[in-house]
């Protein structure tokens, strides 16, 4: 079930909250309203925060607790008054208020949490673009049209023409600013594009083998390219002015750290280099 399919609204107990808002908070975020009918506050809370989930599109959930019947979820998560709202990501609270808040400070409440939805489609291209950079370049020249200050969509993009080795890559990248945050990724990808642009014109020595690190990074293969990089650093460590050692940390600042191939990448370099 994807989550455009899944309820906005549901009510949880005891029995159910761990399957309904804790399992689920791993796929998307679960807004809990810890509620009673008597309470009048509730009354008034309840509709807006039930509206704002019908209308969200899947993007978050809303779980109803009554808190005269599941008392012990009062206790688990500190409820001392209702209305109590908590949104849970990952199995944890993450965000909470208490009382009855105006509509437009609940949905500055909850544009902490819940990504917009051009983060989420960002996210969904940045990971097709890991292993097919032209399947998502013309979605992504897109979104760049509708967001053109956005840094982020800038340098997905820009990474995504250095794959494909597309000279607008370089204009991209550089209309990132030095006070952005991804100023240090872009610099890192132009290295890249400028290492790909040099290997076309090589065809011997330790040039090519340099030169098929490059190519081997164009094809897609990130694993290869460090392995590569990493034997001409071994071998070849003052070759270009130390270029595979400049390359190989340029890959990694443009991977980010997060890259799953990276952290062991970085020890293996610092092996090679000690």
């Amino acid at each position: 079930m994807t989550q455009s399919q899944l309820p906005a609204i549901i009510d949880v107990n005891e029995a159910d909250f761990e399957t309904s808002v804790i399992a689920q908070s791993h796929h998307t975020v679960v807004v809990v309203d810890f509620w009673a009918p008597w309470c009048g506050p509730c009354r008034m809370l309840g509709p807006i925060l039930e509206r704002l989930a019908t209308n969200a599109d899947g993007a978050w959930m809303l779980a109803k607790v009554n808190v005269d019947n599941n008392q012990g979820l009062s206790q688990r998560y500190s409820v001392q008054g209702i209305p109590a709202v908590k949104a849970f990501k990952n199995g944890a609270v993450v965000e909470q208020f208490a009382g009855a808040l105006p509509e437009s400070q609940i949905v500055t409440w909850l544009s902490r949490i819940v990504p917009s939805r051009q983060t989420q489609q960002l996210s969904l291209l940045r990971e097709t673009a890991q292993h097919n950079p032209k399947a998502v370049r013309h979605e992504l020249a897109s979104l760049l049209s509708a967001y053109p200050h956005d840094d982020a969509v800038k340098i997905t993009y820009g990474g995504v023409l250095v794959r494909l080795n597309d000279p607008q890559a370089d204009t991209v990248l550089r209309s990132i600013s030095a006070q952005s945050a991804q100023y240090a990724a872009a610099q890192a990808w132009l290295v890249l594009l400028n290492g790909i642009q040099s290997a076309v014109l090589v065809s011997t020595g330790v040039e090519e083998q340099f030169a098929q690190a490059m190519r081997t990074f164009i094809q897609g293969d990130t694993s290869a390219t460090i392995a590569q990089l990493l034997t001409l650093v071994s071998t070849q460590r003052h070759w270009g002015d130390d270029a595979a050692r400049k390359t190989l940390l340029a890959l990694f600042t443009a991977l980010g750290d997060d890259h799953p191939l990276v952290p062991q990448a970085r020890r293996d370099l610092a092996m090679a280099l000690f």
